[in-house]
């Protein structure tokens, strides 16, 4: 039955459907109230994740089968990254209640693209596996608070009326980080791309490839969640 299927999007059926179970167990993705007077809960953008990413490996498992090619057994380095992949996610279904989203994601996401990129993780690669993880992180850290700085001052001079309302608006806080966000991906580019140009050294060229593409999605997904629909993403151990 499954012989014309890839392995990856079997296991991620498998994969999606414990988290989706993981997270319905986990009784944080009912509405709660706050003082804004709808908080969708901490746990409902993992829900919606899982049921993306379930409905998504449904699609890939009828749709992607394999050629003749393919039907042939996986190279080591394949093998590899496929349990690199499965290892990541997993990691990141257990450690986000406790780490907190951004940390998470920032780290999966950096991490995927990274070894994607590579194709296959050497000895020699994880320098940069290690040295891009908290280059993320410390970037994203950094891109968070400055957002947060701008968000609760510009809010609290709004309710105080020392500027227009509009101005103390999450609309317009969550504008202001996107471009910071935007100016930040631009700098990251051309300082990056200039000492660590495509025809030089891969694995550095794919390290902060990967670290600009993490960062910024990891950026984005908490302005539209948090600051514009106002779902509260779990914090972890970011606790300003």
């Amino acid at each position: 039955m499954f012989k014309d299927k890839k392995p990856v999007p079997i296991a991620f059926v498998i994969l999606s459907g414990l988290y989706f179970i993981y997270v319905i167990a986990s009784g944080s993705s009912r509405m709660i109230g706050d003082e804004v007077g709808g908080d969708p809960g901490g746990m409902v953008l993992p829900l919606v994740f899982s049921v993306f990413m379930f409905v998504a490996s449904v699609y890939l498992l009828i749709t992607d089968k394999r050629t003749e090619k393919d039907r042939e057994a996986m190279s080591k380095p394949e093998k590899r990254l496929f349990v690199l992949t499965l290892a990541f996610s997993i990691a990141y279904i257990l450690c986000i209640r406790r780490a907190g989203f951004i940390p998470c994601t920032v780290l999966l996401l950096f991490c995927l693209c990274f070894a994607n990129q590579q194709g296959n993780i050497d000895k020699k690669d994880w320098k940069f596996l290690i040295s891009g993880c908290a280059a993320s992180l410390v970037n994203v850290l950094l891109l968070y608070t400055i957002g947060r700085l701008i968000t609760r001052n510009l809010l609290s001079a709004g309710r105080k009326g020392i500027v227009p309302l509009w101005i103390g608006s999450p609309a317009f806080t969550a504008s202001c980080t996107l471009i910071i966000t935007v100016l930040w991906i631009i700098a990251a580019v051309k300082l990056c791309g200039k000492k660590w140009p495509s025809n030089g050294d891969k694995s550095a060229h794919n390290a902060w490839i990967s670290v600009v593409i993490a960062t910024a999605s990891t950026e984005i997904i908490y302005l539209v969640f948090k600051q514009l629909f106002l779902v509260e993403l779990v914090k972890g151990l970011i606790f300003w």
